[in-house]
């Protein structure tokens, strides 16, 4: 935003909806990825339309990005048009000097790296069968300690055996650490859900609408 303000020049109205056009873009981009990532932010953008209602995209551009088939996800598609915008505002002279227009694209590219790197984060997840082998390891080392942890009868008259603690203090602690341990990986799991310790990806997007 900083790089759009400071190097797209021109005080009057297309240059203002030129600077917005392009933050829309940016913008754009981190909606994408989050839609993708977040079940907060696609339950709030469910379709296009939801997208286009809320401005980050007009109906053209919809039509345009609609009719690209991939297979993939189509976060990029808003960095091409970022960087034939930006292009076209340099060779009518909105952008003064190449080196600024390199600046903003340089920029954009590391904007859309980042996004990749978060996309591959959520899309290659932590293999199933290790949260099935921990969880199973943690309750089923509990259900021993439950049985093999108890402490004999002193009645019987065990030799070594004599009864001088009530209660199992240390495997209190363990089932604790253990358990909270376990519960905390259920929660890095998927930081981009909808738990009160998750990422607030909607909080972002508003955040990001009101610097714009």
């Amino acid at each position: 935003m900083l790089l759009i303000s400071s190097n797209v020049h021109g005080r009057d109205e297309y240059g203002r909806l030129l600077r917005r056009t392009l933050m829309r873009y940016v913008n754009l981009t981190s909606l994408l990825i989050f839609r993708s990532v977040s079940t907060a932010v696609y339950k709030r953008f469910p379709t296009m339309d939801h997208v286009v209602e809320a401005g980050f995209m007009t109906s053209d551009e919809r039509k345009y990005f609609e009719n690209l088939n991939s297979p993939h996800l189509k976060y990029w598609v808003p960095v091409v048009w970022f960087g034939n915008l930006a292009s076209k505002a340099r060779t009518e002279g909105r952008i003064r000097e190449s080196v600024d227009l390199q600046i903003m694209l340089n920029e954009m590219n590391r904007y859309r790296s980042w996004c990749g790197l978060l996309f591959g984060y959520d899309w290659v997840g932590i293999p199933l069968v290790y949260t099935q082998v921990v969880t199973l390891a943690v309750y089923t080392f509990f259900v021993a300690c439950i049985i093999g942890r108890q402490f004999l009868d002193p009645k019987q008259a065990y030799a070594g055996h004599d009864l001088d603690l009530y209660i199992p203090v240390f495997t209190l602690l363990q089932f604790f650490f253990y358990a909270g341990w376990l519960k905390v990986a259920e929660q890095l799991i998927n930081p981009f859900g909808e738990d009160d310790d998750d990422f607030e990806t909607n909080w972002c997007i508003d955040r990001n609408l009101q610097d714009f």
